[in-house]
């Protein structure tokens, strides 16, 4: 029995240490702002998230079309979730009352921005459909659409591995794309988007960041600001605006002066064979259904004895 007590003592603490008893139902956050879209499932059931209202560990959080929320972690890690968006979160264990020893999320679909709080940089892990990011000191906006991952680092560094391949996000601003055959490498997020209008269908947040509270815009500026920049010196696709006025096409050769028609000679005699209707005058057809006058450039009586 001695030893029993010892056994179920020792998997007591590892299941405390590991945050999997206490962790089940527990807060992790709060609600900071949220839409009458935003709603919670888990073990607490279905409900409107509305300012105040907890996160808790397992709770699936999802908005519709239009819904917008924004949640501030118990270390003060900060998640905005944007419109058609699903995400759990499915992993923490409490370092102390401000920080996390684990902190992860799982993100199904739509467009989140992610800015890690107090707890170490290891702590963290933010799982999409095409893999898994590491932050280091991170705020960065992802966006899962299609089953296609799309990920700018708006400040700090991070990692992500989606099968074999890993790539590092170093500068602010990289932009990298994992579609589940390949990880892109990362590049400037300007050079990915030929205007802001254009990036907003991606990453709602970062081309509008007026949508979230003031504490939420950390280090979009910049991007932004790049994107803009750069569509105004891309030309336009129009060809006008591209090559400008078109020149007026040059001579060709002259054309061959007409050549005039042979001058057509009046006939002589009081008769013109057929229904040349040569004449001043009055021309009977005597093959024809009907009689008829013929105008021509002589004078006097002709006869017509042609088909008109």
């Amino acid at each position: 029995m001695a030893k029993l007590a010892i056994v179920l003592s020792v998997i007591g603490v590892f299941l405390a240490v590991q945050g999997i008893e206490a962790a089940v139902g527990a807060p992790v956050g709060k609600t900071s702002r949220a839409s009458q879209t935003v709603r919670s499932s888990g073990t607490a059931g279905s409900r409107v998230m509305n300012q105040g209202s907890a996160v808790n560990f397992l709770d699936r959080i999802t908005t519709d079309g239009s819904g917008v929320g924004e949640f501030v972690f118990n270390d003060g890690s900060k998640l905005a979730v944007g419109p058609s968006a699903s995400l759990v979160v499915d992993q923490f264990v409490f370092q102390n009352n401000s920080s996390f020893r684990k902190l992860g999320l799982t993100a199904s679909k739509g467009a989140f921005r992610w800015i890690s709080g107090n707890s170490a940089s290891s702590a963290y892990r933010i799982k999409t459909p095409r893999g898994t990011m590491g932050v280091r000191g991170t705020a960065t906006d992802i966006s899962v659409r299609g089953g296609v991952v799309h990920i700018v680092l708006l400040s700090g560094k991070a990692r992500f591995c989606g099968g074999s391949t890993c790539r590092e996000l170093n500068r602010a601003c990289d932009y990298i794309v994992a579609n589940g055959r390949s990880v892109s490498s990362a590049v400037p997020v300007a050079s990915a988007f030929s205007s802001r209008q254009e990036a907003a269908k991606l990453f709602p947040y970062l081309a509008n960041p007026n949508r979230l509270s003031s504490r939420f815009r950390v280090g979009a500026s910049r991007c932004l600001a790049q994107i803009v920049e750069n569509s105004r010196r891309r030309p336009s696709n129009s060809a006008a605006a591209v090559t400008g006025p078109l020149p007026p096409a040059p001579p060709g050769p002259e054309p061959d002066p007409p050549v005039p028609d042979p001058p057509v000679s009046p006939p002589r005699g009081n008769s013109c064979p057929g229904n040349c209707g040569v004449g001043f005058g009055n021309g009977g057809g005597n093959d024809t259904p009907n009689e008829g006058n013929g105008n021509g450039n002589g004078n006097g009586n002709g006869n017509g004895n042609g088909r008109p």
